[in-house]
């Protein structure tokens, strides 16, 4: 798109944010923080909610430790703890639940910079705005 259709697109009132242009999940480029933390914290999470995955191992632990106590529970339910932490780490290299949390990710991502963009636009026509009608004050 040149300037001067950019320029004729915006003052024939149409708005110069294109939804065209935001990156497809699979064309987006993610940082080595959001790979290797957010990413695998979205894994965490979901592994523990989700009854598919780790669910009920977290929550026979969670109920073990409740009914020992946090410090007794150490102990007292390694059995429990074991099942979890073995759960977690099959959950955790899990190419199919990976590629789930990643895809919601860069979807979250996404929708940020749309929504950016957006308010970017829209400050823009304010600032215009106001400029405008400070100059008619005068």
């Amino acid at each position: 798109m040149s300037e001067a259709s950019a320029t004729e697109n915006n003052a024939a009132g149409e708005s110069k944010f294109d939804p065209n242009n935001i990156p497809k999940p699979s064309k987006m480029l993610l940082l080595r923080s959001e790979r290797d933390i957010l990413i695998n914290d979205m894994v965490r999470e979901k592994a523990k909610e989700e009854v598919k995955y780790c669910f009920n191992t977290f929550a026979e632990m969670s109920k073990c430790q409740q009914e020992h106590g946090l410090i007794a529970g150490l102990w007292k339910c390694t059995a429990e703890n074991k099942a979890f932490k073995l759960c977690m780490q099959w959950a955790f290299y899990d190419e199919e639940l990976r590629d789930s949390c990643k895809n919601e990710y860069v979807q979250r991502k996404r929708e940020a910079v749309q929504k950016n963009k957006e308010q970017e636009l829209e400050n823009e026509i304010r600032i215009k705005v106001m400029d405008e009608w400070f100059r008619n004050q005068k």
